[in-house]
């Protein structure tokens, strides 16, 4: 950001005025405020459904890949995205397992292979997060409780407010 100091006339009266009659104090102008982004487009509620139906197909993948004697499956559903009218697609599973350090690491494992950028955050959980085009999965587990998490979300899909509402009160799927 660059800083403007006054110091001589601008073409503003109330700034000229001000340092006429107060020559001893410092005005600084800040360049104006970019204006906002451009909100995002609009999508169709079918549009919705296909990334919930991705997010499901591909939760569902990695889940048998990586939890290949689980009895659960993952789960569905809209939850409120970036603005009032937005939602993500999200498909998961939440369980107790033993072994869930091991399905983290097959996790990785297929991740990488398929090209996603991977990080480990810092923590006393185990986890990882990973990137794809629009897409973005998240697991993780603690040891001590035998908690496993993994979850698939799609980027903020923006519905309109009523769509937004209604997907998201629909429940899981």
């Amino acid at each position: 950001m660059e800083l403007h100091q006054i110091s001589e006339p601008t073409g503003d009266p109330f700034f000229d005025a001000l340092r006429r009659r107060h020559p001893d104090v410092d005005v600084v102008l800040l360049p104006p405020e970019p204006p906002p982004a451009p909100p995002a487009a609009t999508v169709d509620e079918a549009a919705a459904h296909a990334a919930l139906a991705q997010v499901q197909d591909l939760a569902g993948r990695l889940w048998s890949g990586a939890a290949r004697d689980s009895e659960e499956s993952p789960r569905s559903c809209y939850r409120y995205g970036a603005g009032p009218g937005a939602v993500r697609a999200v498909a998961g599973v939440a369980t107790r397992r033993r072994d869930g350090f091991h399905v983290l690491v097959a996790l990785r494992h297929a991740l990488e292979s398929d090209g996603w950028a991977l990080t480990r955050p810092p923590g006393a959980v185990e986890r990882l997060v990973a990137h794809l085009d629009d897409l973005t999965v998240t697991a993780s587990y603690a040891e001590e409780a035998g908690a496993l998490l993994c979850e698939v979300s799609s980027e903020s899909l923006e519905v309109g407010p009523d769509a937004a509402r209604r997907l998201v009160r629909g429940g899981e799927r």
